[in-house]
C-alpha cells in the first residue's frame, strides 16, 4: 500500500476506531501512547520484517494539516474533548434520565457537577471529573487594566492564538 493510501486508512478507519471509548472513559496515557505507536509503525510502514525511520515525531503528525501536520487525531485531546461534552450536557439536560440518576448517585440537594468527589464514583463520571479538571488548567484568565491584551495574538484558549486559527480573518482584520 502507498504511504498516501496508509495516511488515508489511518485517518479515515484507524484513528476513528477509538472514539465511542473515548467519549466515555477516560483512557490511560500509556493506552494513548500504545495506539499511538502502532498508528506510527502502520504509517511509516515500518515491521518487525523491515524497519523503516518515522520521519517526524507523532505530535507534529498529529497535527491539523494548515499548521504543518497531516491530520490525524489527537488521542489525548480527543479524550477530553469528548469527555468535556458530557459537563455541557449535564448542565443543559437537568430533566433527562441519566442527569437524575447522577444526582441520586451522588446524593447532591443542589446537584453542582464541578464539586463531585472521586470516592465512590464510576469510571465514566471519573473521566468526566477528570475532562473537566483539565478544561479548567487549560482556560485561564489573568485580569490587568486591558492595556496588554492583545485579541488575536495572545493565547485564550489552548495552545495556538487566534490569529493562527482564524488566519484569513487576521489578515482582514489587520488592513
Amino acid at each position: 500500500m502507498s504511504y498516501a493510501g496508509r495516511l488515508t486508512l489511518l485517518r479515515v478507519c484507524l484513528a476513528s476506531i477509538p472514539i465511542y471509548l473515548l467519549s466515555v472513559i477516560k483512557f490511560p496515557r500509556w493506552t494513548i501512547d500504545m495506539i499511538n505507536f502502532h498508528m506510527g509503525h502502520f504509517l511509516w510502514d515500518n515491521s518487525e520484517e523491515k524497519h523503516r525511520y518515522h520521519l517526524v515525531n507523532w505530535p507534529l503528525v498529529a497535527q491539523k494539516k494548515e499548521f504543518g501536520g497531516l491530520g490525524i487525531s489527537d488521542l489525548r485531546s480527543l479524550n477530553i474533548a469528548l469527555l468535556s461534552v458530557w459537563i455541557l450536557r449535564y448542565q443543559l439536560n437537568k430533566d433527562t434520565i441519566w442527569t437524575k440518576i447522577v444526582d441520586f448517585k451522588y446524593r447532591a440537594e443542589n446537584p453542582n457537577v464541578l464539586c463531585c468527589s472521586y470516592v465512590g464514583t464510576s469510571p465514566f463520571w471519573k473521566g468526566v471529573l477528570w475532562a473537566m479538571q483539565a478544561a479548567k488548567r487549560g482556560i485561564h484568565w489573568k485580569l490587568g487594566d486591558g492595556s496588554k491584551v492583545r485579541f488575536w495574538e495572545d493565547q485564550w484558549v489552548g495552545n495556538t492564538s487566534l490569529a493562527i486559527l482564524y488566519w484569513p480573518l487576521y489578515v482582514i482584520n489587520e488592513q
